[in-house]
């Protein structure tokens, strides 16, 4: 349960803030926090990371809900097994990143990005907080992965 609840939240909590950005800010608009450090700003974005495939809105939203798909499936197996609490964490960091954007998606036909990290490699990237989750849970499943020398599928044998 504990686990649906992460996913719950962090579905929850990067829509409110894609609704906040959407009503409050429009295109233009800039908020530094962070002494700087971070960005707030409202930018659409209709293909995959960094705007890739953005002419080809109907083909990226049928990638994102199969890839979605197979994740959501994933969840489903992995989640009620034993032990593998990272895994867990991860997908589930992952699944509710990825149901934000792909709500988004197709709710909107694009995904609302609002924030960059003024770090000069990324400073020209405007992400949003799924896509954090996203990045972090695919890293500690893909660590936990290499660490019980399985895939994201469940040991058979537990």
């Amino acid at each position: 349960m504990i686990f649906f609840l992460i996913a719950l939240f962090v579905f929850l909590l990067d829509w409110n803030i894609k609704n906040y950005i959407e009503d409050k800010f429009h295109m233009g608009k800039r908020k530094d926090i962070f002494n700087g450090k971070v960005t707030i700003k409202k930018q659409y974005n209709s293909g995959f990371c960094l705007n890739f495939l953005d002419n080809k809105k109907e083909l990226v939203k049928k990638v994102t809900a199969i890839v979605f798909g197979v994740l959501a499936l994933a969840y489903v197996i992995i989640i009620p097994g034993k032990h593998k609490s990272m895994k867990k964490l991860g997908l589930s960091l992952c699944l509710g990143g990825a149901a934000s954007n792909v709500l988004d998606r197709f709710k909107r036909g694009y995904v609302i990005d609002y924030f960059t990290i003024n770090i000069k490699p990324i400073k020209n990237i405007v992400f949003n907080l799924a896509d954090i989750f996203i990045f972090i849970g695919s890293f500690i499943t893909f660590l936990t992965s290499l660490s019980d020398g399985s895939s994201i599928h469940p040991n058979i044998e537990e």
